[in-house]
């Protein structure tokens, strides 16, 4: 019988209780509590099964024995009960109380499970007192979920993000002096931000986000997908109307590519699990959180080719919330991903999947053009299918529809930066509906489109004309590739002129 997939379930005990279907990650986690120091951080993005994974790790430590019958871990680990702090920071509740009231709720919560008397006082004595008072009991574990979100969900308001930082730097000072009443400290979270102040005095954490052994930790393997969920593929198959052999490489494009190690890449096991239970493609993972901060952000400096960007790994950490390094966060958060070890500490970084590129570009191409998210796919779209139907005037109209909401002042200030981003999110994000090539103008042509028997050439000009675009293309004799292969060939110059905000001339030759 085919096991139910648990959307939405982060706790383990519920998962295992309903016989629902679970990818057995004890592997690493018999690796994690049997070896190295025992105080572990990692980091992952949102939605990756960061909870899944300590709330395992609690009702492992709590002795439930029967949730793990048929699990990796099952004979190999003793079940002896420890008793555990596990603080969530996932939750909503600092968004309606105090954060430092937040806090408080939680330590007390756990202390009336294990019936000690916990006293009102700072976060960080209240902390201490309940460790203290849990290793009668035998020593303690401690589990905090989310670290980080605090301080994420106020980016746009640094004085506040800095005040939430500094609240957990004093909760987690109360950790490292009372080692000895400890068997086990595991801290997760999407970033490192604040991450050198706030654990100053939790100096002897292991970060294990980069950790081979740990690649696969988080997420679900190509091999865990098609085993664990072979059944569900089969039903997908069959809605879609394509074999095995034609889907899963298509799941592989749109859900896979997530890699902190270079030989392992795995999928979104969020967006999987949506992907199996509708069984439509589509952008599962992306819809759950809009990054309003980071949009921003790239749009002030004008970041928006990522494609070959190239990071140390130093560049994977940042701590400064007043300049927070944008390849840092876009990889933390899971926007962009290693792609390449290039060797002497340096990585190559790409999107993931299709679709975080594609949801990605329209969010940011929103931000350029002053417009709601919800408009870009549409307006691209309709791009596409006036392509197809060479209705050139149309394209014409799009185009400089998408330019007309930007603040005139500002868009004179940065013309060229505002043109060459518009353009080339606009064309990245055609390639969700059709095969493109595209350059950011580096002595190529700027963008080719593939449609049917169809080859659109395009090269754009600011504040010259289009009929010096379509000369470069004749001169450079960029269509000669594709000539002799029975394809309709369509040379197009595009010239905006920047005192009017508008492309003013589209010219359209077809070879």
């Amino acid at each position: 019988m085919m096991k139910n997939l648990p959307i939405g379930k982060q706790e383990f005990s519920v998962i295992r209780e309903a016989n629902d279907l679970y990818v057995d990650k004890t592997t690493y986690i018999y690796q994690l509590i049997t070896t190295g120091g025992g105080y572990y951080f990692l980091s992952r993005p949102r939605r990756f099964g960061k909870s899944l994974l300590l709330n395992t790790i609690k009702e492992l430590f709590l002795g439930n024995k029967q949730y793990f019958e048929g699990l990796y871990i099952a004979d190999k680990w003793d079940f002896k009960p420890y008793p555990v702090i596990k603080l969530d920071f996932g939750k909503p509740d600092y968004k309606t109380l105090p954060f430092l009231e937040v806090i408080k709720k939680q330590l007390k919560n756990i202390a009336s499970d294990y019936e000690v008397m916990l006293e009102e006082s700072s976060p960080k004595e209240m902390l201490n007192d309940l460790i203290v008072g849990l290793a009668k009991h035998g020593k303690v574990v401690i589990l905090i979920d989310e670290y980080d979100k605090p301080i994420i969900d106020y980016l746009e308001d640094v004085p506040k993000a800095k005040e939430q930082r500094d609240l957990l730097k004093n909760l987690y000072a109360a950790i490292k002096p009372l080692d000895a009443y400890l068997k086990f400290v595991m801290l997760t979270g999407v970033s490192k931000f604040g991450k050198v102040s706030i654990f100053s005095d939790l100096n002897n954490l292991d970060d294990i986000t980069l950790a081979p052994a740990m690649a696969n930790i988080c997420g679900y393997t190509q091999q865990e997908l098609e085993t664990n969920f072979a059944e569900h593929i089969i039903e997908v198959g069959k809605r879609l109307h394509l074999t095995k052999e034609e889907l899963l490489p298509k799941i592989k494009q749109w859900y896979n590519g997530y890699a902190w190690h270079k030989d392992d890449t795995v999928y979104n096991p969020f967006s999987i699990l949506k992907f199996l239970h509708h069984k439509n493609f589509d952008n599962y993972w992306f819809s759950t959180g809009t990054p309003t901060f980071l949009t921003k952000l790239l749009q002030k400096d004008f970041h928006y080719e990522f494609k070959d960007t190239i990071a140390g790994f130093a560049s994977f950490d940042t701590s400064e919330l007043d300049n927070l390094d944008y390849v840092a966060v876009l990889f933390q958060t899971g926007y962009l991903t290693i792609k390449e070890d290039l060797g002497y500490g340096m990585y190559g970084l790409d999107f993931p999947n299709l679709e975080v590129q594609n949801a990605f570009s329209q969010y940011l191409l929103a931000e350029y053009a002053y417009q709601q998210p919800g408009r870009m796919q549409p307006a691209v779209f309709q791009l596409f299918r006036y392509l197809q139907n060479d209705n050139f005037q149309e394209v014409h109209y799009i185009l400089n529809g998408l330019f007309a909401t930007i603040p005139q002042d500002y868009f004179l200030e940065n013309r060229e930066k505002f043109y060459h981003a518009i353009v080339y999110l606009v064309f990245r994000l055609l390639g969700y509906f059709t095969q493109i090539e595209l350059n950011s103008g580096r002595g190529r042509l700027d963008c080719v489109v593939f449609w049917g028997n169809k080859v659109f050439l395009f090269e754009f000009k600011l504040d010259k004309s289009a009929e010096e675009a379509i000369a470069q293309i004749k001169a450079k004799n960029y269509y000669a590739p594709y000539q002799g292969v029975g394809k309709d060939i369509y040379l197009i110059g595009v010239n905006m002129t920047s005192a009017q905000k508008q492309i003013d001339e589209f010219l359209v030759e077809k070879v």
